[in-house]
C-alpha cells in the first residue's frame, strides 16, 4: 500500500510517501522553492516523493491531508465574527482566503493531482500531530502531548496511543481550545522582542539565557494554571483575533515596557568570554525572554504531569511547533514523569504529512510499530558530478559583486577540487582541514527532514576556537551572536562531554534538547555552548549516519574528542540548501574554505 501525506496552507508545506508502512521520501516544499516556510501547495515535494517511489499520483492508494478544512474555517469565522465590527478587516481578508481557496483544499488536491476524490481524506490538525508523534516512535503504548499555536480549534492536546491487534489506536484525553494557546503567546513575545513570529522563536529561547525571570509572576498571571492540569490565557494582553493591531496590547506594553525595534541590534554574545556590557533595554528584553521561557516550561511540565496521571505508560511522545523549544524539552525529559521520550525529526507542521501517511497505512494494513521508525535522512539527494564538472570552469572573480555583506575576497582566488574513491581517505582529509581551522560545507547523500542539520547538510568547524566561530557567524551564516551553535559527538565520547543521565543519551540524536556540558569540557567545546553552559547535541551512533560518524572519529584522532561544531547549511533567513548548485553558490559567496559534495572536495586557494 502506498500512501501520500500532505501538509500545506499555513506554513511549512510538505509531502511524504509511505510504502508498505515504510517512509520512502519526505520533504518540505521550501527545499525546492527556496521560500522559507513555504505554505503553498507542495507540488515540488510531491513530485520528489513520487519520483523516489517510481509511481504516478494515480498509482497512490490513498492521500491524507493534515487538517479538517471545515473545522478550521469554523474557528476562523467564529473568531472574526466574535469581535465584529472591530475585526472587519480580519473578517474580509479571512473570507477572501478561505472562500477563495483554503476551504477547498481537498478539491485542490484532487484537481491538481488528477486523483479520484474518494481516495482523499483528512485528519484533524492536532490529531495529525498526535499520530505524527506516536507512529514513528516504535512504542507499543504512550502518552501523547501536542503543544502548538493553533490548528482546527485545539491549541494543546493530550492523547493516549496504543497498538491493539496490529492496529494503532490514538484516543483523545483532553484539549485546550483556542485562543488559550502557549504557542501563540510565545510567538507574541517573540514579535514583541523584535523577532519574526512563527519563524524566530529560537531567538527568544536563546536570548532567555542572558536574562533573569524577574517578570515571571506577571507572565504566570497571563498564563494561569488550571485546577485540572491545563491552563488559560488572559486575552487582554494580546490581539489574537485582531492581528492587524499588532501582536500585543497596550496593557502588555505597560507590564513589560517598550518593545524592541527589529532593527536594533542586541549586544549579548554567546561567543564572548568575560563581562559583557549590556544596556538597560537590552537586559530588560532578555529578562522578559527568560520570564516567558520559564513559565512556558512550567506549563508544559504541568501538562506532562497531568498526562502521566491519565495514561498507564512509561513512554511520552511529543509534537507540535512548541516541541522545537529544546530548553523546555530537556525540562520535560528530566521531570521524571516518563522514562522514555520521543520527538519526531520534524515535530512541526512540516512533519504532520509523515504521521498521517503512517497512520493510514497502519490502520488499513497490519504493521508492527518497530519497523515504522524512520531516520531523518528521507529528503532529496543529488549526484554532484555535473556540478563538480561545472565548477572547474567557473572564474571565482565573477562572484565578487555578489559576495555576502561583510565578506571581502581578493581577486585571483582559484578553486581546486579532488574526488575521493575511498570514504576513509575523504574523512581523513576533511578532518585534517577542520583541525587546521577551515570552515567546511559538508553536503552528503539525502537531506534531513526538519530544521536540524544532522550531518548531511551541515557547516562544520572545530569546537574550541571562538575566533573561528565568530568568523562563521559574521562571514558565512550572518547569524546573531546571542544565538549559540551546537555540536555533534559520537556516542563513544558523548558521556564524557554531556552532563546527561546515561539512559537519556539515546534521546539526544536529533538536536532536540538543550543539555548541560560538563564544566571541565567547556574549553574544549567553547564555540558550541551557550552562556548557561548548555548545548543542543547530536549524539551520533555508528548506524545513524556512518559517513558522518567516521568523520567525527577522524576529528577525534586529531583533537582528542570525536566532536564537531555543526550548524545548518544555509545563510540566515533562507532554507537549508537542497542541491549541489545551491551549496556551491553559498560556498562562492561566503568565507567558507572547503566544500564537500558527496565524494568531491572543492577548496579556495
Amino acid at each position: 500500500m502506498k500512501v501520500l501525506g500532505l501538509s500545506y496552507g499555513y506554513h511549512d508545506a510538505s509531502a511524504c510517501l509511505v510504502s508498505d508502512g515504510r517512509v520512502l521520501a519526505a520533504s518540505a516544499e521550501e527545499r525546492f522553492t527556496r521560500q522559507k516556510h513555504d505554505a503553498n501547495f507542495p507540488a515540488y515535494a510531491i513530485e520528489f516523493c513520487l519520483r523516489e517511489a517510481g509511481v504516478r499520483a494515480q498509482d497512490v492508494d490513498h492521500i491524507v491531508f493534515h487538517e479538517d478544512p471545515h473545522a478550521k474555517f469554523s474557528r476562523v469565522l467564529t473568531s472574526a465574527v466574535a469581535s465584529f465590527p472591530g475585526s472587519r478587516r480580519e473578517f474580509i481578508n479571512a473570507m477572501k482566503a478561505w472562500l477563495g481557496k483554503k476551504l477547498w483544499s481537498l478539491n485542490e488536491i484532487s484537481s491538481r493531482l488528477d486523483v479520484d476524490p474518494q481516495k482523499i481524506s483528512y485528519l484533524s490538525h492536532h490529531f495529525s500531530h498526535g499520530v505524527q508523534a506516536f507512529m514513528g516512535s516504535g512504542y507499543r503504548d504512550a502518552g501523547i502531548l501536542v503543544v502548538d499555536a493553533v490548528g482546527d480549534w485545539a491549541c494543546s492536546a493530550l492523547y493516549r496511543g496504543e497498538w491493539v491487534d496490529g492496529k494503532p489506536v490514538v484516543s483523545r484525553i483532553a484539549e485546550v481550545a483556542f485562543p488559550n494557546s502557549l504557542g501563540l503567546v510565545y510567538s507574541a513575545f517573540t514579535a514583541y522582542l523584535g523577532f519574526s513570529p512563527n519563524d524566530s522563536e529560537a531567538s527568544t529561547m536563546a536570548l532567555a539565557g542572558f536574562g533573569k525571570p524577574i517578570y515571571a509572576d506577571v507572565v504566570r498571571r497571563i498564563i494561569s494554571e488550571g485546577d485540572d492540569g491545563t491552563y488559560s490565557v488572559d486575552q487582554s494582553y494580546f490581539h489574537f483575533s485582531r492581528f492587524y493591531r499588532g501582536a500585543v496590547t497596550e496593557k502588555f506594553i505597560k507590564a513589560f515596557g517598550p518593545a524592541r525595534p527589529p532593527t536594533r541590534k542586541l549586544p549579548q554574545s554567546s561567543l564572548h568570554d568575560g563581562e559583557q556590557v549590556v544596556d538597560a533595554d537590552s537586559q530588560r528584553w532578555a529578562d522578559v525572554a527568560a520570564s516567558i521561557q520559564l513559565v512556558l516550561e512550567e506549563r508544559i511540565v504541568q501538562l506532562v504531569a497531568s498526562l502521566a496521571k491519565q495514561v498507564n505508560s512509561k513512554n511520552l511522545c511529543y509534537a507540535g511547533g512548541v516541541s522545537l523549544n529544546c530548553v523546555a524539552n530537556y525540562k520535560i525529559l528530566t521531570s521524571g514523569h516518563f522514562e522514555n521520550m520521543y520527538i519526531p525529526p520534524d515535530p512541526g507542521d512540516g512533519g504532520t504529512c509523515v504521521g498521517t501517511a503512517l497512520m493510514f497505512a497502519a490502520t488499513h494494513g497490519s504493521y508492527d510499530p518497530e519497523p515504522m521508525r524512520y531516520p531523518p535522512y528521507v529528503g532529496a539527494g543529488f549526484d554532484e558530478r555535473a556540478t563538480a564538472e561545472m565548477a572547474q570552469h567557473v572564474d571565482p572573480d565573477h562572484s565578487l559583486p555578489y559576495l555576502k555583506r561583510g565578506h571581502s575576497q581578493p581577486e585571483g582566488v582559484r578553486w581546486h577540487q579532488r574526488t575521493f574513491d575511498d570514504v576513509d581517505a575523504l574523512t581523513e582529509y576533511v578532518a585534517q582541514q577542520l583541525a587546521e581551522r577551515r570552515i567546511v560545507g559538508w553536503y552528503q547523500g539525502r537531506a534531513e527532514i526538519g530544521p536540524r542539520a544532522l550531518g548531511n547538510r551541515s557547516i562544520l568547524i572545530r569546537p574550541d576556537d571562538l575566533a573561528l566561530a565568530n568568523r562563521l557567524s559574521a562571514k558565512v551564516k550572518d547569524r546573531a551572536l546571542f544565538r549559540p551553535y551546537a555540536f555533534s559527538v559520537t556516542s563513544k565520547d558523548a558521556s564524557s562531554v554531556l552532563a546527561v543521565a546515561p539512559e537519556h543519551l539515546t534521546f539526544q540524536r536529533w538536536m532536540q534538547y538543550a543539555a548541560p556540558v560538563h564544566p571541565d569540557k567547556h574549553g574544549a567545546v567553547r564555540a558550541a555552548i551557550h552562556c548557561d553552559g548548555t548545548t543542543r547535541p547530536q549524539v551520533c551512533y555508528p548506524d545513524d549516519n556512518p559517513r558522518f560518524h567516521r568523520l567525527l572519529q577522524a576529528v577525534g584522532a586529531r583533537l582528542g574528542l570525536e566532536l564537531i561544531v555543526n550548524t545548518s547549511f544555509n545563510p540566515s533567513g533562507y532554507p537549508i540548501v537542497s542541491t549541489p548548485v545551491e551549496a556551491l553558490s553559498m560556498f562562492a559567496r561566503t568565507d567558507m574554505d572547503l566544500l564537500v559534495l558527496n565524494d568531491t572536495v572543492i577548496w579556495k586557494q
